[in-house]
């Protein structure tokens, strides 16, 4: 089982042992090799080796399960379609799961439409470009953020109630 460790604002990671559960605090600066990576292993002063995942996001994240559709953006219109699930959000953009391999490339724009599960069932509308692909997971950022967008307004009180 993989760990999650998280950076804090002063480039410190604390890693917990799952075993006897001492906090070892690491500066990232005396580790270069751990700047270029998001998986890294770990032996406690207890014996004890696990794994764990670097979490670099500035952005809170909120893990989701919604079903959508997505049309690809070019200057002369749309070239393709399809259906696709937010698997998690943040203020700043979206980790999307398409249903199919697509012929899609890191700085294409996509216009997104999904329903958050609130009471209202909000309908949400934003055009994003693709920041990371992996495999049929996409990382993508909203091309803009205005709080008088109702799709914008919608996302920050699921979020942050």
């Amino acid at each position: 089982m993989t760990h999650k460790v998280y950076i804090t604002h002063n480039n410190l990671v604390t890693f917990t042992c799952p075993k006897c559960e001492q906090p070892r605090v690491v500066d990232l600066a005396d580790h270069p090799e751990l700047e270029k990576t998001d998986k890294a292993k770990v032996k406690c002063p207890c014996g004890h080796k696990y794994s764990v995942s670097i979490e670099r996001r500035k952005q809170y994240r909120v893990e989701t399960n919604f079903a959508g559709e997505f049309r690809q953006i070019v200057d002369n219109g749309e070239t393709d379609r399809g259906l696709m699930t937010v698997i998690d959000m943040s203020r700043a953009g979206l980790k999307i799961r398409l249903n199919v391999t697509r012929d899609l490339k890191v700085g294409d724009r996509l216009s997104l439409e999904f329903r958050l599960d609130d009471a209202q069932r909000t309908l949400i509308q934003k055009e994003v470009v693709i920041k990371k692909i992996f495999g049929l997971e996409l990382g993508v950022e909203f091309t803009s953020i205005h709080p008088s967008n109702p799709s914008d307004r919608a996302l920050g009180f699921y979020m942050f109630g």
